[in-house]
């Protein structure tokens, strides 16, 4: 049971750690005016079904941080369990 908390609570944390960085960098496109075309075309690129930078696109890019929390997590302790059987 512990070992599925641990994996709660690293998943939580680190996906509200990529919620953080999207805010970020959602705030950052706002106050640099530089390079916007390119700032948005690297948020198409990481989210699916990102449709610019609006309320929506917000949303859904949050909510995708915040998985890809539990995906890495997820990975990192299924590759860390295959090495250590060896």
């Amino acid at each position: 049971m512990e070992n599925k908390t641990s994996y709660l609570q690293q998943a939580n944390h680190l996906g509200l750690f990529f919620i953080t960085l999207f805010i970020i960098c959602f705030i950052w496109f706002y106050l640099m005016s530089t390079e916007k075309e390119l700032h948005e075309q690297l948020f198409r690129l990481t989210f699916l079904g990102f449709s610019g930078m609006n309320f929506w696109g917000f949303i859904l890019g949050a909510i995708q941080s915040y998985i890809w929390g539990y995906i890495f997590v997820g990975l990192w302790q299924a590759v860390s369990r295959i090495s250590t059987k060896r």
